[in-house]
């Protein structure tokens, strides 16, 4: 789910990142879909005003997990991703979508009641100028981010798992993980919102768990995400069952349960 920022430089990594999201999408269903379809859901549970008959924008789309949502919850949706290999998966069951960038969006003013961003202008190297540009299209914000404190042991585990197979870390991956301590706490959140002209109506710090997720399904979670998809995408079966049963080694048999922490916000 990404979007990305025209201000600033880090133009390569953008580039890089829009590439992987596009290369990793069909990895998405197979475990980052189960984690982030949830949180999506609570995201427009979160929301101050009601989804049903207000038209949305799903902005840095992905594969559509927040449509889903906000069409479950009665809302006329359209998507944007600037990732066409995200838009493109499953795209005969999903909303209108186009191609668009969080800080230039091809729509005219005031042409959306909100904007429900899970997981997406935390990417952006200045979330600022993409909070002006939600402004400009519509009157509610609704978006997340992940808590400054969010870790689980599975993420050492699957990177060295990969990292023992040739995977490298994408130099673009650092890059945004820099820009999402912009919204890392409920203060520095309602900092970004306040900067981007928009007034904070609910910022909160929530923990989600997911007590259901054995082992295996939260090695597949880490293993799916953009920086190592197209990787896991491209290894022979046997190497990919081999890193899979590495990271399962690495985690250990009884791990701590997936708990997500994450800052949900809402600003008009």
């Amino acid at each position: 789910m990404v979007v990305r920022s025209g201000a600033g430089g880090g133009g390569a990594a953008l580039s890089s990142m829009k590439g992987a999201y596009s290369a990793g999408a069909a990895q998405w269903a197979d475990g980052p879909g189960r984690v982030y379809g949830r949180l999506a859901e609570l995201l427009v549970q979160f929301s101050p005003t009601p989804l049903a008959g207000a038209s949305v924008l799903d902005l840095g789309s992905g594969t559509g997990l927040g449509s889903r949502a906000a069409l479950a919850a009665g809302a006329r949706v359209l998507a944007a991703d600037l990732s066409i290999g995200m838009l493109l998966a499953g795209r005969d069951e999903r909303p209108p979508a186009a191609v668009g960038d969080a800080v230039a969006l091809p729509f005219r003013e005031g042409a959306f009641d909100i904007v429900l961003a899970p997981f997406c202008m935390n990417h952006l190297p200045q979330p600022e100028v993409g909070v002006r540009e939600v402004a400009r299209v519509a009157r509610i914000l609704v978006a997340s981010t992940y808590a400054a404190d969010d870790d689980h042991p599975v993420k050492a585990a699957v990177e060295t798992a990969l990292s023992e197979i040739g995977w490298t870390r994408p130099a673009w991956y650092d890059t945004v993980k820099r820009s999402m301590a912009a919204w890392g706490t409920v203060p520095a959140a309602t900092r970004v919102l306040e900067q981007g002209g928009m007034r904070p109506l609910r910022v909160e710090r929530i923990e989600v768990g997911f007590p259901d997720l054995g082992v295996g399904q939260m090695v597949a979670w880490r293993m799916g995400l953009a920086q190592s998809g197209a990787f896991v995408a491209g290894l022979p079966p046997g190497l990919r069952s081999e890193a899979e049963r590495r990271a399962v080694e690495l985690l250990g048999p009884r791990p701590e349960p997936l708990v997500r922490r994450v800052i949900f916000l809402a600003a008009a």
